[in-house]
């Protein structure tokens, strides 16, 4: 078996469901009667870790890649009928 580097689309995905569990426990807090100035920092922290933890650039070069393939694919599909 080979192990594999998890993408950067996957790591995104991650990292966003692990963001969105820290801000469900604020909206938890705000709803429940307020959230203390220590727990708007908390989260305002989450959403900055949130921003360095995205590789933009990778996922752009995934994004590219994918786009490359389909389009040699519809490429292909165009060229079948001639």
């Amino acid at each position: 078996m080979q192990l594999t580097a998890p993408s950067a689309e996957s790591q995104l995905v991650l990292s966003l469901e692990e963001f969105i569990k820290k801000a469900e426990q604020f909206l938890k807090g705000y709803y429940a009667g307020g959230n203390e100035s220590q727990d708007v920092k908390k989260m305002l922290k989450s959403i900055r870790e949130l921003h360095l933890e995205i590789d933009e650039t990778s996922l752009e070069q995934e994004f590219e890649l994918y786009r490359e393939k389909q389009d040699l694919l519809n490429d292909y599909d165009d060229s079948r009928w001639y």
